[in-house]
């Protein structure tokens, strides 16, 4: 069975979604509220207290390509990011830069800490840099760089053979429709979160499995 999302809460500073991801839940926040971005990360912090290693974040950034404005900017203007998603374990959250007013001081220093990982991420740390809340990332690594399927590196393999390969399911790819739609919009739809958490999920645990903190 696919991957599936449902609304478990509408909050006035954020809303919280269920993914089902091949029977593990994934509990999944999306929000543009500082205090509610500082509780995830205190949250994360104290559930992984007891960790044997470094933790291992998953990471992905999109934004908005200027097909989408009525009035496209210039060419060679630099779209920057209009999301930031983050995956711990199971817990998620989506983070709208576009729409915050400011982030909090928790977010620079846990994208300073850690390992973080993504998958075809050589923009992210870019686009995180030119958004208006300036965020560095310390240590950002491609999965594809570290994995390894049957017929060796998967250095060149799109996000659904990786998965597949890794994690023995088919079927799942982050779709171009999805991957290239309004992300500035004020409410994301279900398609783009689910995508976003699972594209962070699957780098998490591919970057737990690979022991990524040694690196």
């Amino acid at each position: 069975m696919a991957p599936s999302i449902s609304t478990i809460r509408n909050y006035y500073t954020h809303q919280e979604y269920s993914v089902d991801f091949f029977g593990e839940e994934l509990i999944v926040n999306v929000t543009r509220t500082p205090s509610v971005i500082r509780k995830w990360i205190n949250n994360v912090h104290f559930f992984n207290r007891f960790t044997s290693h470094p933790l291992v974040v998953g990471l992905g950034v999109y934004w908005t390509l200027p097909g989408h404005y009525a009035d496209p900017p210039p060419e060679s203007y630099n779209r920057p990011a209009d999301t930031l998603q983050l995956c711990v374990g199971t817990r998620c959250i989506i983070i709208q830069l576009s729409h915050c007013d400011h982030v909090p001081y928790a977010l620079h220093n846990f994208l300073a800490s850690y390992t973080h990982v993504g998958v075809w991420n050589s923009q992210d740390a870019t686009k995180l840099e030119q958004c208006r809340h300036q965020l560095k990332i310390g240590k950002l690594l491609d999965i594809r760089r570290f994995v390894e399927g049957s017929r060796g590196s998967l250095r060149g393999c799109s996000f659904e053979e990786i998965f597949e390969e890794c994690m023995g399911y088919r079927g799942v790819r982050l779709d171009p429709e999805v991957s290239t739609s309004d992300w500035s919009v004020y409410d994301l739809c279900e398609d783009q979160i689910l995508q976003a958490s699972i594209d962070v999920y699957v780098c998490f645990k591919l970057g737990v499995r690979a022991r990524l903190w040694e690196v």
